[in-house]
């Protein structure tokens, strides 16, 4: 009898409860393959800024690879950088080989430079004298040669007459990208900690495979990522927000809040990230934080989903 009484009691509930909707469980149970406990961590990052000038360019690079390689004293973790993205871009160039700053002009092949290209080669080397019957390829192959000569202190071995191939230039250019192997190697051992910050969403189709920082953006697209109904994006993307804080995941990107927001958010089962954003104009130890709960943006990605070592109910 008692039985019968509870499942009227049960039905009568359920019946005046047309508005009771059951919330679907978004969290997600995973290992990561750098071994990090469940907890709560802070992933601190650093908005650095760079030079506009070719000369400090190439010393901030100096600098950053000194960083990059001796760190900071205290801390324990990869520091997460954010990167304005002509730095970025130049990253992207020293690990291709293609030059810092205005070197892409005269690392390219003459015959594919744009007009920018040609605007560079001009104004930096107005007073080089050419071939007079070479053609603009010729001219333009010239002064990339006298300019990489200068690069590494032998432009008075330039001959304005002397008809330079590609082949001239590559070996030459060879020789001087020699030197920063050192600097390619750390940057391609550190980049997986860096992110590219970018101004719009206009600009996100250019960094789709990288780790963004996004500035600015429309709150639609906000709350379709707290809702996992937004577009895909990249592998990890920070928004800075006034509404949340914390993280979720949105098919398969990782999507971080930065701000001050009251509503907190968390994904992975018995993990907590937050995000603090800090600028700096160089690499003194006081501008970075000392945090043991603190972890690289990079461990998020070697990550997998939990899976019990022995079946459920065995």
């Amino acid at each position: 009898m008692k039985k019968i009484f509870y499942i009227l009691f049960c039905l009568i509930l359920f019946a005046g409860c047309d508005n009771v909707v059951l919330r679907k469980d978004k969290s997600e149970r995973v290992t990561f393959e750098k071994n990090l406990p469940q907890g709560e961590y802070t992933l601190y990052m650093y908005e650095i800024k760079y030079p506009e000038k070719q000369e400090e360019k190439i010393m901030f690079m100096s600098k950053f690879e000194n960083f990059l390689r001796n760190g900071a004293e205290g801390l324990s973790h990869d520091v997460n950088f954010i990167l304005p993205k002509s730095l970025y871009d130049d990253v992207e160039s020293i690990l291709n080989d293609e030059g810092i700053g205005i070197e892409r002009a005269f690392f390219k092949s003459a015959s594919f430079i744009d007009e920018n290209d040609k605007k560079i080669i001009d104004k930096e080397t107005y007073f080089v004298k050419t071939p007079l019957n070479g053609g603009e390829i010729q001219k333009y192959l010239n002064k990339q040669y006298y300019y990489i000569l200068s690069l590494i202190g032998k432009e008075k071995e330039y001959k304005e007459n002397f008809f330079y191939t590609e082949y001239d230039k590559r070996t030459l250019t060879a020789e001087y990208i020699k030197e920063r192997e050192s600097l390619k190697e750390i940057l391609s051992e550190k980049k997986k900690d860096f992110l590219v910050a970018v101004e719009n969403t206009n600009d996100l189709e250019n960094y789709k495979d990288d780790m963004v920082y996004l500035k600015k953006y429309s709150e639609k697209m906000e709350e379709n990522a707290v809702k996992h109904e937004g577009e895909i994006l990249p592998p990890v993307i920070v928004l800075k927000s006034n509404k949340y804080i914390g993280y979720t995941v949105d098919k398969g990107s990782v999507v971080f809040f930065d701000g001050e927001g009251k509503e907190e958010l968390s994904y992975f089962r018995r993990y907590k990230f937050n995000v603090k954003i800090k600028e700096i104009d160089n690499f003194n130890y006081s501008n970075f934080v000392i945090d043991d709960e603190q972890t690289e943006i990079s461990v998020l990605l070697g990550r997998k989903k939990y899976v019990p070592k022995r079946p459920l109910g065995a």
